[in-house]
């Protein structure tokens, strides 16, 4: 009898042992399937675009790409032609018309007009001058300010005295190695078109 006893005991307690197991591995198992939240994604902005076409000025012998970090590139007379309009595009885009003109006084020029009214000049396939007329609004000037919109009286304070002559396309002026067009032969007059170089003017 006794003996039967402890074979009971025995038994029960091993029935014990083994039920238990399965109740840990339950709780490993809750342990493992919860889920990990994670921060958001920190919501940073894009970059803005920055506009790096260099912005362009008039020189008597010379068109000068000033470029944004403050150094300058020089589009010289006598230039390639197709070095000088690369460099023109890489601040206007790309010219709007392109071709020859047969009745120049100097003779036959290959010319590239620009948006803004800007026109290059080209002889014998070099950078020969420039042309600018009022579609541009003031947009183009030179080192010391001279450009459409200045008047007579602010172009002898920036560059001395202006010679002016009444042609058949208007009253024309000359100062230093540049000319063009004023509105009127008077102190209160503006420039209406500028030009340097070899150049196509009808007259």
């Amino acid at each position: 009898m006794r003996t039967s006893i402890l074979i009971g005991a025995a038994a029960m307690f091993a029935l014990s042992g083994c039920q238990g197991e399965p109740m840990a591995n339950d709780a490993a198992g809750e342990t493992a399937n919860v889920a990990v939240a994670t921060p958001p994604a920190a919501n940073v902005a894009a970059p803005e675009p920055v506009d790096t076409a260099p912005a362009l000025n008039l020189a008597p012998d010379e068109l000068t790409l000033v470029l944004g970090t403050g150094g300058a590139r020089h589009v010289t007379f006598g230039m390639e032609k197709a070095a000088a309009t690369q460099m023109v595009t890489a601040a206007l885009g790309s010219p709007i018309e392109q071709a020859t003109n047969e009745e120049c006084g100097a003779g036959p020029l290959q010319y590239a007009v620009f948006r803004d009214g800007l026109s290059l000049y080209f002889q014998d396939g070099k950078f020969a001058g420039w042309d600018l007329d009022g579609r541009e609004n003031g947009k183009f000037s030179t080192g010391n300010g001279i450009g459409i919109g200045t008047t007579r009286k602010a172009l002898e304070d920036a560059a001395g005295p202006v010679a002016v002559e009444e042609s058949s396309i208007g009253q024309e002026f000359t100062v230093g190695e540049m000319s063009g067009l004023l509105s009127a032969n008077e102190p209160g007059g503006k420039v209406t078109n500028l030009w340097a170089g070899v150049t196509c003017i009808a007259r």
